[in-house]
């Protein structure tokens, strides 16, 4: 019975995991290849729209069209995102700025999805041309500015310039001039350096346009005849008439009307050249303006006649041209209704060949279920057997695992009531520290006010007054230090720092005790090295370092501070002291509370270098010692490479 049942299982699921493969069609090489093609074909036909999109808008619409199907129908998210790019830029070029901006950002969003780098700077490019045409000129420069930083990014230095051109547009129309000056003149001096001529002749065009807006006319001039002579060596009609039309004004407004009149009908003439018919009508509009200005009334009254009628055939051509891209419109609509009804009567056949597929995976399920079934019952009373067993075996192992977590407890509670002896006697040992200075200080203090000391007898005093005041201080900011972070868990606030300019301050707060030791302390840290810290910690450190090796180094000694990059940021201390023993040493790495005579008699607290050491590794360092009886010690903080900041000339 039990192998009937088996040999059931395995014939029924056998013909179930069959089933698919018998609709198998290519293997997965061959649908790679597929998709290749696919995505080639997609870029094919948008690059080809792109290119006849000035010329031909139907066809360019009806390839974008043909994309986009074989873009979502093999799941091809750039190419998708493309054909909406370029839709956008015919509608924009046409007047339709809001359908523009729908497209645009469904683009964006596609581009996003898939981080499409390059895409979402495109994306954001036309998005701020098409808010730029639509004058809203904050939310423009926004996305411009976006759209600056992703190009810079990518390393595309011509969009980049024509990017700073678009800013140094919007600047110049809300009247910010000293910003669109600098938007210019950085895009000029980018092309230069990339000789990216295009860039070259619309920056040199633009500051013309921003100069002649501000009266300053010599400049305007230069900046216009550079565009013109750029345009000149492209034989660029459409350039050389902007050039010529503006210099047209330039000259009128020097008073120079002659010359104002012939640049303005060399530009009339390049614009007709090229059939650019709203170019022709602003050069008449300047000829117009030259004439009013010579109050030459026949001139103006010609030109204002040629003037209405070329707007009057501007109107009639945009209409017509307006109309018939409605009637463009209107096919690729009717294009994209065809084939959503064919891919709806493709899904409804994909429905029913699914549910056909349901009806069968339906009853082989069952036919399994049953044959399931009677195989579990079977196992059924093994099971139960096997489950006591089991059950039996974790309750012993809970009780193993039970025991260990009680062991761990006790553990930690000896280990924390350890910490907080250690912490009550260095809290004892301080305090008694902080009590013995102040109580010899009062000694002292009423000694000499009591006026039976001369001052030969009182002055050393005053010296040993000083050594307790700064001892005792150091000791208070310590532990102040050190109460903060166990108490109330200090965080570090880090900022970017000049080392040699931090280093130099705490060095000035010791030059006292180094000057009464004859000590010279040389701080030679690389001026231009800067690092992420925070100041207020580092200095603690550095004081507490600096401190040891005054209070340990002989008289007429040397301290030497330096600093290096070396698999991260390493300060070194070294100075030439009476150096540290090695059973010293070893309470040092045990971090043990302990404190020793200076070469001149001086006490230190015993806490400094455990303040150092935890403040240290709270920048995720390291503190470092080495030394050798009598030739000196070196002290090392070791930080990692993220504390090492931009050098001084980039930060600046």
């Amino acid at each position: 019975m039990v192998q009937w049942i088996k040999a059931s299982s395995i014939l029924v699921l056998f013909w179930i995991l069959a089933l698919p493969t018998q609709a198998q069609t290519g293997g997965k090489g061959q649908y790679k290849e597929g998709v290749s093609r696919v995505e080639a074909e997609v870029d094919s036909l948008n690059q080809l729209a792109f290119s006849v999109k000035r010329q031909n808008v139907d066809k360019a619409l009806s390839l974008l069209q043909k994309a986009l199907l074989l873009a979502q129908s093999s799941n091809y998210k750039k190419g998708e995102a493309t054909c909406y790019l370029y839709e956008a830029g015919i509608y924009q070029q046409n007047g339709y700025s809001k359908s523009a901006l729908s497209l645009y950002y469904k683009a964006l969003e596609i581009s996003q999805a898939t981080k499409d780098t390059f895409n979402i700077a495109r994306a954001l490019q036309q998005v701020a041309n098409a808010l730029l045409e639509d004058k809203q000129l904050d939310r423009a420069e926004q996305i411009y500015v976006r759209t600056l930083q992703n190009y810079a990014a990518l390393e595309r230095w011509e969009d980049v310039v024509n990017v700073r051109n678009s800013i140094g547009l919007i600047e110049l129309e809300q009247n910010e001039f000293a910003h669109s000056e600098q938007y210019f003149t950085q895009a000029l001096q980018e092309s230069k350096a990339k000789n990216y001529q295009y860039g070259f002749k619309k920056a040199n065009f633009h500051l013309g346009l921003l100069y002649l807006k501000t009266g300053e006319l010599p400049k305007a001039r230069v900046y216009f005849q550079n565009a013109l002579e750029l345009d000149q060596k492209a034989n660029d009609k459409y350039g050389l008439s902007l050039a010529k039309n503006k210099l047209a004004l330039v000259s009128s407004r020097e008073g120079n009307y002659k010359e104002a009149i012939n640049l303005a009908t060399a530009a009339l003439q390049d614009a007709r050249s090229i059939n650019a018919a709203k170019l022709e009508a602003e050069v008449m509009q300047t000829l117009v303006a030259v004439y009013k200005t010579q109050k030459k009334h026949e001139e103006v009254a010609r030109w204002q006649d040629s003037l209405i009628q070329k707007e009057s055939e501007l109107f009639a051509r945009e209409r017509t041209f307006a109309l018939n891209f409605l009637d463009v419109l209107k096919e690729k609509q009717e294009q994209q209704l065809a084939y959503e009804k064919s891919a709806l009567l493709a899904s409804q056949k994909a429905k029913i060949t699914s549910y056909a597929l349901a009806f069968v995976m339906g009853i082989s399920i069952a036919l399994a279920t049953i044959v399931y079934l009677l195989l579990r019952n079977y196992r059924k009373a093994q099971d139960a057997k096997e489950e006591l067993a089991t059950k039996n075996a974790v309750i012993e192992k809970h009780s193993l695992e039970l025991d260990t977590l009680n062991k761990s407890i006790v553990k930690q509670n000896e280990s924390l009531e350890q910490t907080n002896q250690m912490k009550d006697k260095l809290l004892s040992i301080l305090s008694h520290d902080l009590k013995a200075p102040l109580a010899n200080t009062k000694g002292i203090l009423q000694l000499i006010n009591s006026g039976r000391l001369e001052e030969k007898q009182y002055k050393p005093m005053l010296v040993e007054l000083e050594k307790q005041y700064v001892r005792s201080l150091a000791l208070l900011e310590n532990l102040l230090f050190w109460i903060k972070s166990q108490v109330k868990g200090d965080t570090i606030r880090p900022e970017k720092l000049s080392l040699k300019t931090l280093l130099q301050e705490v060095i000035g707060e010791q030059e006292a005790a180094a000057l009464n030791k004859r000590i010279s302390i040389l701080n030679e840290v690389d001026a231009e090295l800067w690092m992420e810290g925070d100041p207020e910690m580092l200095k603690v450190v550095f004081r507490n370092l600096l401190s040891n090796a005054v209070k340990f180094t002989r008289k007429e000694g040397r301290i030497l501070v330096t600093a290096e990059v070396q698999r991260g940021l390493l300060v070194k201390i070294e100075d030439q002291g009476i150096g540290i023993s090695e059973d010293a040493l070893n309470k040092i790495k045990r971090k043990s509370y302990f404190t020793t005579m200076g070469t001149d008699n001086e006490r230190g607290s015993g806490f400094g270098l455990m303040i150092c050491e935890e403040l240290i590794s709270k920048h995720g360092g390291e503190l470092l010692v080495e030394s050798e009886v009598n030739k000196g010690s070196l002290f090392t903080v070791k930080l990692p490479a993220s504390a090492i900041a931009q050098r001084l000339a980039v930060a600046v």
